[in-house]
């Protein structure tokens, strides 16, 4: 590597050789100390054309869709299509007399779904910077509006009816919860004041709280759950201090554990999770018949449809409990296919966030990835048994309008993200430029080229 300099003395000219031509521009060699005295320098091939290029230079980079993340969701969905049905027939034959019911109800949700992943992976997420706020008000008058105007079924009130069509503020409420904190949080860490209590954690907590509290009124303590692995998980990434965290996760366990031992229905559910074979017959019935439907299953399951469980043994068994349907009919293969589809949307979440263009997509990225896993983690808990029981749909798998189509805008958004906002995005031109150049490169910096 060597230095052009100018003829006239600089603070990075040389002495010239005893064989350097006077009228050619002295050279001398590039060393590891000189790296670092100058600042905005051009990289140009030997070849090429000298010329200067700034930090603020921009280039379009045509950023395209991201069809292994695609391809993983139209899996799942897949797979969700074909197990509500066959979890969903017995049930519709004898209670509905239509062997179909829940199949064309699910595929109409698909397509809706459908329509709304295509939606917004098309539309740029930046936009959600100024939804969020608004989007988290309305998200809070719907929660609000359920205990006076919900539909109460199997004991919980959690949906709101418009027209014909039954919805579910819970479920919007989680991509709303993520998306309020991305655009606070980014901009607290823009302002540095992210690590102070008051501001950085203090607001955050209070609006997880009313939320919470407005899931528990329904009751629906999963989604309060799901809420908080949110709250802790996109706090800690945007540089909130661990011993804060702590001290207010520790006070929230010990709250929650108050709460279940004082709440009949919950202490019996743990009660019946620690001993559920004394409880097969009462509270611990449902979670009883889905260890039995998975372990009936064996390795390869007893084949698609031959479910014994979904004959009303397994109550909820096209939505909630729909993992141990595939259990027994699939088996383990079918059971481990649906979490290496998971696992690997994580993964594919995870490199969408790293590599996101700015800070608010980053943390958005982020919290929708958390979202599909432990949304998932839990149902996989619940359904195995090694978790008390909760009202939490499997991601695209599970029966379910709602949770379908909000699932499939977190996609969505989270495949724009990936394409940086635009299918033709602007991104920053050559990222490397600080690092230490190698190979046959010649360097010019700015002063260089007003001494020309």
């Amino acid at each position: 590597m060597s230095l052009v300099t100018p003829d006239h003395d600089s603070p990075l000219s040389a002495a010239p050789t005893e064989s350097a031509d006077p009228s050619r521009p002295r050279v001398r060699q590039l060393g590891d100390d000189d790296l670092g005295a100058f600042s905005g320098p051009t990289l140009v091939s030997q070849q090429a054309p000298v010329m200067t290029v700034s930090d603020d230079d921009l280039v379009r980079h045509p950023v395209g869709m991201d069809w292994w993340l695609l391809s993983t969701v139209a899996a799942l969905a897949v797979m969700g299509v074909v197990m509500a049905f066959s979890a969903s027939y017995y049930l519709a034959v004898h209670r509905f007399n239509d062997e179909h019911l829940f199949l064309v109800r699910h595929l109409r949700f698909l397509g809706i779904a459908t329509f709304t992943l295509l939606l917004f992976a098309n539309v740029p997420y930046q936009v959600w910077k100024k939804l969020a706020y608004p989007a988290m008000f309305c998200a809070l008058l719907a929660l609000m509006a359920v205990p006076f105007f919900g539909i109460t079924r199997n004991r919980a009130t959690r949906w709101l009816a418009l027209g014909p069509v039954m919805f579910q503020p819970a479920e919007l409420a989680k991509v709303v919860f993520v998306a309020y904190l991305a655009r606070s949080l980014s901009k607290k860490a823009q302002r540095n004041s992210i690590q102070t209590f008051h501001v950085g954690l203090a607001p955050h907590f209070l609006v997880w709280a009313v939320l919470g509290l407005l899931c528990m009124k329904q009751p629906d303590l999963g989604t309060t759950l799901v809420l908080a692995v949110l709250l802790f998980a996109m706090t800690f990434m945007a540089g909130a201090r661990v011993a804060p965290l702590l001290f207010i996760g520790l006070t929230g366990l010990g709250i929650l554990g108050a709460f279940l031992v004082h709440n009949p229905m919950r202490s019996r559910r743990i009660t019946a999770f620690i001993d559920n074979f004394a409880h097969r017959a009462d509270v611990g019935y449902q979670l009883w018949n889905s260890k039995l439907a998975v372990a009936m299953g064996g390795f390869f399951g007893r084949g698609l449809g031959a479910s014994h469980q979904k004959l009303g043994f397994v109550p909820e068994a096209h939505t909630d409990f729909v993992l141990a349907i595939i259990g027994e009919e699939l088996g383990l293969v079918g059971i481990m296919f649906i979490a290496v589809c998971f696992i690997f949307l994580v993964w594919r979440g995870l490199r969408i966030a790293m590599s996101a263009r700015d800070e608010f997509g980053r943390l958005f990225a982020l919290g929708l990835t958390v979202l599909f896993g432990v949304q998932a983690a839990v149902n996989f808990g619940v359904v195995l048994g090694l978790l008390p029981t909760k009202g939490l749909t499997l991601p695209f798998v599970s029966y379910g309008g709602t949770s379908l189509i909000v699932m499939a805008m977190a996609a969505g958004i989270l495949l724009n993200i990936g394409r940086g906002g635009n299918p033709d995005v602007v991104l920053p031109a050559l990222p490397s430029l600080r690092q230490r150049p190698s190979g046959n490169t010649r360097v010019r910096t700015p002063a260089h080229e007003g001494a020309r």
